[in-house]
């Protein structure tokens, strides 16, 4: 295992997802510029598909208009469920549509990366 990998591996079981005086959004962002500074240190890019199911405001905006455009009224309702659209991040479920993420989200997601890590 390269020091790069280590060194990462160290501050991810380190970083404590539970520090309630952090919001979900910030969490959010220490775990990703982690794994962006590792990839780009590393030039290793095999990490970045673990964000793929999060998302923006912004993003969240464009698809739900995709939803709109090519679903109807029906698949934007579905699309955006019980959604808090006063959130700045969501993740997409398995069926594609819109949910709150919570800190059992980003445990999952800190546990991915670090198996991810540890098994290459």
């Amino acid at each position: 295992m390269n020091d790069l990998k280590k060194e990462l591996i160290d501050k991810l079981e380190e970083y404590n997802i539970d520090n309630y005086y952090k919001d979900l959004d910030e969490i959010y962002n220490d775990l990703y510029n982690l794994v962006i500074d590792y990839m780009n240190e590393s030039q290793d890019w095999s990490l970045e598909y673990l964000f793929e199911d999060f998302i923006d405001y912004s993003f969240a905006e464009e698809r739900a208009k995709y939803e709109l455009e090519n679903g109807g009224l029906i698949r934007l309702y579905y699309f955006l469920g019980d959604a808090n659209l006063n959130n700045s991040l969501f993740r997409i479920d398995g069926y594609g549509n819109l949910e709150d993420i919570n800190r059992d989200d980003l445990k999952t997601l800190k546990e991915e990366i670090l198996d991810e890590l540890k098994e290459n």
